[in-house]
């Protein structure tokens, strides 16, 4: 009979030897403390969902309350409330904290600069001279024509980019259309640059550019962007943008390349750093830390890329504060834990 026990505690023992596993490499386990072969991280203690519970009091603030004074029967009620009041909150403790490195910030407003880098040429536009001197002669002539071609002129031109502010300007004398086939005159030489459909609502007609070029390495070219395209190039998804910049000596000549550099100042825009926010593919969701010792995955809408930050449109508020370094190790958390549900809030 003796033996008979003996056998059932050793099986029972070995029934439930504690399993480890790398943060990083979620299928890599272990019977033993070590390190992970892949990474070289160590291992963590895998918990028994069974026992979730009790480890979750013990290592919550709760439970530090219990041991200044309140019983741990009623510490381990608090906890099991908190628990059924969100079952898809993350405990983690501080140590484990520690061990895979994670790092918090705050939501907030933040004054930010947006740098749009953009593929430039210095303008030889053949076809919109064309266009703008058939356009004056028309308008020169228009007693003899009727209003129709007139318009037809004008809506060409406004398909090759011109607002008609700038009809006007090309069209009055103040602008010589040949600048744009023979280059830069009274100062000026007019840039083509390409920018992304992303960039389209932040470039604006009026903002500030700078253009380089290698050809005059450590000069710029100061000037302002004068129209934008209004048909998308399909092939590329860029548009184009027409500026003016500053060129005293007619040192740019036509179709001379260089890189364009737009500046544009966002200011108190509500944003997170880029490496808070997960790209699952069909959502993107940030980690916010609703407690000490607790997270949460939430779904977020993203707005404008700008630089290390990105704004945020809905999902988390001013102040909350979210997972900015080892994010994707808290995900893999979760989803030991939770599983694939881990994500659908």
């Amino acid at each position: 009979m003796a033996i008979l026990v003996f056998v059932a505690l050793l099986t029972d023992c070995s029934s439930k030897k504690d399993i480890y596993y790398c943060p990083m490499h979620p299928h890599y386990t272990s019977d033993r403390p070590g390190t992970c072969p892949i990474c070289n991280m160590d291992l963590v203690k895998k918990e028994d969902p069974s026992e979730h519970k009790d480890h979750t009091s013990a290592s919550s603030p709760l439970r530090e309350a219990a041991s200044a004074g309140m019983g741990d029967e009623h510490s381990s009620h608090l906890s099991e409330t908190a628990s059924e009041k969100n079952p898809q909150e993350l405990v983690l403790s501080f140590e484990k904290q520690q061990s895979i490195g994670i790092k918090t910030e705050l939501v907030s407003r933040r004054n930010l600069v947006k740098k749009i880098s953009a593929y430039s040429s210095v303008a030889y536009d053949p076809e919109l001279y064309s266009a703008l001197s058939e356009y004056k002669e028309a308008v020169r002539s228009s007693e003899f024509l009727s209003p129709e071609v007139i318009r037809n002129l004008q809506l060409r031109l406004r398909q090759l980019g011109l607002s008609l502010d700038q009809i006007r300007v090309w069209t009055s004398g103040a602008r010589d259309p040949s600048e744009l086939i023979l280059g830069g005159r009274s100062g000026r030489a007019h840039i083509y640059s390409q920018i992304y459909e992303s960039d389209f609502t932040t470039a604006k007609v009026g903002l500030p550019i700078k253009f380089k070029t290698d050809v005059y390495p450590g000069k710029e070219f100061i000037g302002r962007i004068k129209s934008i395209d209004v048909i998308l190039d399909k092939n590329n998804r860029t548009l184009r943008l027409r500026s003016e910049v500053s060129d005293p000596n007619q040192l740019l000549k036509p179709q001379m390349f260089g890189d364009a550099m737009i500046e544009v100042s966002l200011p108190k825009i509500l944003s997170v750093p880029t490496s808070a926010i997960l790209d699952t593919g069909k959502q993107k969701i940030a980690y916010v830390q609703t407690a000490p010792d607790r997270f949460q995955a939430v779904s977020v809408q993203t707005g404008k890329n700008i630089d290390s930050w990105v704004e945020i449109l809905s999902g988390v508020q001013e102040n909350q504060r979210v997972v900015t370094e080892s994010t994707f190790l808290i995900d893999s958390e979760a989803k030991i834990r939770f599983g694939s549900d881990s994500h659908a809030h």
